[in-house]
């Protein structure tokens, strides 16, 4: 999908970044990754966390981008937008819209949908998708790096 089909889709809105709130942004995660570590957290807790990352993280994509995600329907506009920033992003971008669902199904719906496998493997995925960011971030944006 296009940056205008995203707009006139009213999923997106278009917003220059400043490096203070990508530096928001990077504190936000950087807490998400420390606190999934805390002993005794339920898998759904740490998978909620990790989400949580990813989710900031792809957030962190689009706004370097010069996009916000609309509101109504927040992480799914930012997980589309994340993979129009870089077609690159497209398989992770499916498989956090696919980790959106299920941590809606564990916080809204019921407890214990999230084995510590599952929370495992988001959690790897996301540290490894929080270097490539900074990396993408910083070989694209270098004045928000």
């Amino acid at each position: 999908m296009s940056w205008a089909k995203l707009l006139a889709g009213n999923h997106v809105t278009a917003l220059a970044p400043s490096k203070a709130e990508l530096d928001n942004l990077r504190s936000i995660v950087a807490r998400s990754l420390k606190d999934v570590t805390a002993a005794g957290l339920s898998a759904d807790a740490r998978f909620t966390m990790a989400y949580d990352a990813a989710r900031t993280l792809s957030l962190l994509i689009v706004r370097a981008a010069g996009y916000r995600p609309r509101a109504v329907g927040g992480h799914y506009n930012t997980f589309l937008a994340m993979e129009t920033a870089d077609p690159a992003f497209a398989a992770l971008s499916a498989y956090f819209d696919g980790c959106r669902m299920r941590r809606n199904s564990c916080g809204y719906d019921f407890a214990g949908g999230v084995s510590d496998t599952d929370a495992e493997g988001l959690l790897k995925t996301v540290r490894q998708f929080a270097v490539d960011a900074e990396a993408w971030i910083k070989a694209r944006y270098p004045h928000l790096a």
